[in-house]
């Protein structure tokens, strides 16, 4: 990517609009990767302690219910 020029390929290219797809079988570590990614900005900003921080990241590792999002 140059500046903020999009690069997309033919694989993720339909019509004039560029989509973004994560599989079903990665989306729950996507999701707890971001979330744990914002839970460190929060601990980096004071806005948590460290103790929550650790708190919230443990609780990361309980896999969902089937009929439950991430």
């Amino acid at each position: 990517m140059r500046g903020n020029e999009l690069l997309t390929t033919p694989a993720v290219e339909e019509g004039n609009e560029t989509t973004f797809a994560i599989p079903e079988s990665c989306r729950h570590d996507f999701v707890k990767a971001m979330k744990i990614g914002y839970f460190k900005e929060f601990y980096k900003k004071g806005f948590i302690t460290a103790d929550q921080l650790e708190m919230l990241i443990t609780m990361q590792n309980i896999e969902p219910k089937n009929n439950e999002v991430a």
